[in-house]
């Protein structure tokens, strides 16, 4: 076990990633400076117009993939190092979150038989 941590000690690949690892914490905390603006900028939007900015969500999603990049290298899950020593990470397409009303079934047994239940949703 001493060896092994003399070992890393030496290792130029230890430092190195050490010093990437440091770049990429203070990289975060800016990004997640960022983050805070444009959850802010979108809140002062929807407000005024009703509706959710698309750059601004193209944008935030973005950021949430590069982020999710970052504490993958951070946490070693990652050996990849995080934009801009590798491509940008690809955007997923946005997911429309709408309420539906649904009608669920459930099924309740009784002492003789079972029977179903239609249960409307609320709202």
């Amino acid at each position: 076990m001493d060896n092994q941590w003399k070992d890393s000690i030496k290792s130029e690949s230890f430092w190195l990633r050490s010093i990437f690892m440091v770049l990429f914490f203070i990289v975060y905390r800016i990004v997640d400076i960022l983050v805070l603006l444009v959850a802010i900028s979108q809140w002062l939007y929807v407000l005024l117009s009703g509706d959710a900015n698309q750059g601004l969500k193209k944008f935030a999603n973005g950021l949430s993939l590069y982020v999710a990049q970052i504490i993958n290298y951070l946490s070693y899950n990652s050996e990849e190092k995080p934009y801009p020593f590798s491509d940008w990470p690809e955007q997923k397409p946005a997911t429309k979150t709408t309420r539906r009303k649904t009608s669920r079934k459930t099924t309740r047994k009784t002492s003789a038989k079972t029977e179903a239940v239609e249960d409307k949703g609320d709202a």
